[in-house]
């Protein structure tokens, strides 16, 4: 698996992410690069791109905001969470077997190097249909998480007058 160095130049990260589980998203727009997500996230204010990783559709994986830097990619679980982003529109389109298997191999990569038996889709965490109904969430979790954690991957959604905690064995969605 090769990485590429995407050279950003961010403003002012925050540092102390923990990774205890990976985050999955889509661009939502086909055509697009590392650098253009950058630019995007700059221009919202951002310290640049909140996720930590971006696969392209040819399946090149390009370094995004480092890991242990805290992302900007799915609210309330940032500090505690890889961020990898598809390049793609997963509502309409479906993911090709080269971005497919990048994804694949960097996220048992990324499980290895930080011990992380959770996978999410960014729409069990927060409210969003990100990645897409047509994102392979079942088949890389199967394969990631060898079919046997699924049941123990909880899934909360955080709403409005919710305040979510983490915890590492285990979510509470807690009133204000």
């Amino acid at each position: 698996m090769y990485i590429i160095n995407s050279n950003l130049k961010f403003r002012g990260l925050s540092y102390g992410n923990n990774p205890k589980m990976i985050i999955l998203h889509h661009a939502e727009v086909s055509g697009c690069s590392i650098q253009d997500i950058h630019s995007w996230h700059l221009n919202n204010g951002w310290s640049g791109c909140g996720y930590n990783y971006f696969i392209k559709k040819d399946g090149s994986i390009y370094k995004g905001r480092p890991d242990k830097a805290i992302g900007a990619h799915c609210l309330s679980y940032n500090s505690v969470s890889i961020g990898i982003c598809t390049e793609g529109r997963f509502n309409i389109e479906r993911m090709g077997e080269a971005q497919y298997n990048s994804l694949k191999e960097l996220t048992r990569y990324l499980q290895n190097k930080y011990n992380i038996n959770k996978i999410y889709a960014h729409r069990e965490l927060n409210e969003t249909d990100c990645p897409g109904k047509n994102f392979p969430l079942s088949k890389i979790k199967n394969e990631c998480l060898g079919g046997t954690s699924i049941s123990n991957n909880k899934i909360i959604k955080s709403y409005p007058g919710y305040l979510l905690k983490y915890n590492p064995n285990r979510f509470d969605g807690n009133t204000k």
